[in-house]
């Protein structure tokens, strides 16, 4: 999958989206995933383990968001979590969405950091606020804030985070999405899943 394709995802207007009804919460094993019940302690809400044995993911998110393998628009995404729309003037929720792409051989972390950059440099659709390091299930990686430009076609201006880290000849890509004007009210929580990622 070529890099210009993976940000098709990004920059492409998102005033359409369909979300399929939510998958029952609890031991799900259909369609290559798991999601398990995982009720914790305290004042936090519960949260679902979702589990994907073929690329070694092991993620925890809130219960009251929803996870789906629908409407994704490229083969190398892997499923989506979206946040609880909020009222009927809030249609697009906030999401964070999995991809993985397979190599033929080993791909570095920096080699595809160098390519991802030079490729968001050149789409001339967004403005990059922030790039730094970061770490991804123990392992380092590299994050990327940006938002895209309002145009004709897309009036409504998106915040996006792009989280990446490579093991062996596998990229493993998180994005997190949302109108600009809710990216904080959702940010703490898409740290929070991201901080209870494994890849093994």
């Amino acid at each position: 999958m070529c890099i210009a394709a993976l940000f098709q995802i990004a920059i492409a207007p998102q005033t359409s989206l369909a979300v399929e009804p939510p998958i029952s919460n609890i031991n799900k094993t259909n369609y290559g995933f798991q999601l398990e019940s995982n009720v914790t302690n305290g004042t936090s809400p519960s949260e679902i383990g979702y589990r994907n044995p073929e690329h070694g993911i092991f993620m925890l998110f809130p219960s009251n968001w929803t996870f789906s393998t629908s409407g994704l628009p490229e083969y190398t995404q892997v499923g989506a979590f979206y946040a609880p729309l909020q009222n009927i003037s809030d249609p697009i929720p906030a999401r964070l969405t999995i991809t993985v792409m397979s190599y033929q051989k080993d791909i570095s972390l920096k080699e595809f950091t160098n390519m991802t950059l030079s490729s968001l440099n050149q789409t001339g659709q967004i403005m990059i606020s922030s790039s730094d390091s970061t770490t991804l299930a123990g392992r380092p990686g590299h994050q990327v804030i940006f938002s895209t430009l309002p145009n004709i076609g897309n009036p409504v201006s998106f915040e996006i985070m792009h989280s990446w880290t490579t093991v062996g000849s596998k990229v493993y890509v998180f994005q997190y999405s949302v109108e600009s004007s809710k990216f904080d009210a959702y940010l703490s929580t898409v740290k929070q899943m991201l901080e209870s990622l494994r890849i093994e």
